[in-house]
């Protein structure tokens, strides 16, 4: 269950000073100094700040606002700051009965469950007993589970025992838990961890998790003699680095692609060019210049550009993909023989091509 929040008085280094004054009354002030100094610092459930306790207070008004338009889902969640900016029981019961609304049932039972506790040590008796009616009402709709810890495991130094990852504290205690799959953990150093998913399913239905031992780690055994020898070098054809030759491939292949990108582009671009000269004999002032061209040699012209330029960019990333291809091949680990390689220029369309064989 969430962990019960202590509030206390501030108690200030002035605080401190005086009382150090009035019981050693005219001792010298480097002595009284120093009992200051070395004073108790204010604990941390000291009393929230004036902006916390402002942003709390805003916060819980929106959340209201929320569970007036049958919000539940977004108000909680605002709820949860304000508890924790500024908690109080009130506070508390809203965030219950919106975890409730919002059919988180089991949250909803431990907050009652630990509303009642508070209240019941000299609280508000008719809150308390509202807390424990609710909680009541609740237990009744859920499945309950229960981690059983024998004594052999209770006494390990260092156990940790979770529910859903949540440190559960009441060992043994059948606490309810919302319909659907549960994992328990339990773990201590040196112990072999536990872990065990159940699935709770109707609702009184009580599930038990036994944790009778948690097994010693099993000694490492020493390396067999043969495993500390010196590796010799890799067979022929195979690389020490994996990455190297992955990457390799992927930058060939982009070499590849963008070759035959610029070629295939590049053949569109002659072929519509042969088309914007055809037309412009029929149909341009001045076909050798292009001048006071009638459609479609405009347009023919445009989409021959860009055929051009896609296909220049294609070889210009190809050749990249090379060069990284190149260097990937020489940064490679000298452990095993390198294949030989082979460069190999081969004429394109608009241009030519360097293929190479590694």
């Amino acid at each position: 269950m969430p962990e019960e929040i202590c509030r206390g008085p501030r108690r200030s280094a002035g605080s401190a000073g005086r009382a150090a004054r009035s019981a050693l009354g005219g001792a010298p002030l480097g002595l009284l100094l120093a009992l200051a100094a070395s004073a108790p610092a204010a604990p941390a459930w000291a009393e929230p700040t004036i902006a916390e306790r402002a942003r709390a207070d805003a916060l819980r008004r929106e959340a209201q606002a929320l569970l007036a338009n049958d919000r539940p889902d977004a108000a909680c969640p605002k709820l949860e700051e304000s508890e924790r900016l500024r908690p109080s029981t009130e506070t508390k019961l809203e965030l219950a009965m919106c975890h409730e609304r919002a059919g988180r049932l089991a949250s909803a039972w431990a907050l009652y469950t630990e509303i009642e506790s508070t209240e019941a040590a000299g609280g508000d008796a008719k809150r308390g007993a509202e807390a424990r009616d609710r909680a009541a009402a609740i237990a009744q709709k859920l499945p309950r589970l229960a981690i059983l810890v024998s004594d052999e495991v209770k006494v390990l130094p260092g156990l940790a025992v979770t529910l859903d990852g949540v440190a559960e504290r009441e060992l043994g205690a059948a606490r309810p838990v919302e319909p659907g799959k549960h994992r328990v953990t339990a773990s201590a150093p040196g112990r072999q961890p536990f872990s065990r998913e159940v699935e709770a399913r109707q609702p009184g239905e009580l599930i038990e998790v036994h944790v009778r031992a948690l097994q010693p780690h099993a000694a490492a055994s020493a390396p067999p003699a043969a495993d500390l020898e010196r590796r010799g070098p890799m067979p022929y054809g195979q690389r020490p680095d994996s990455i190297h030759r992955n990457l390799m491939w992927v930058t060939g292949g982009l070499t590849l692609a963008g070759i035959a990108l610029g070629s295939t582009f590049g053949g569109l671009a002659i072929s519509t060019w042969d088309k914007v000269e055809d037309k412009a004999r029929t149909t341009c002032r001045e076909p050798a210049r292009y001048l006071d061209c009638a459609q479609p040699v405009p347009d023919l012209a445009r989409r021959a550009m860009s055929y051009a330029t896609v296909s220049d960019f294609s070889f210009i990333a190809a050749g990249a993909a090379l060069a990284g291809t190149a260097v990937l091949w020489l940064t490679l680990p000298p452990d095993g023989p390198r294949a030989s390689a082979r460069v190999q220029i081969a004429p394109g369309v608009l241009g030519g091509a360097v293929l190479g064989v590694f």
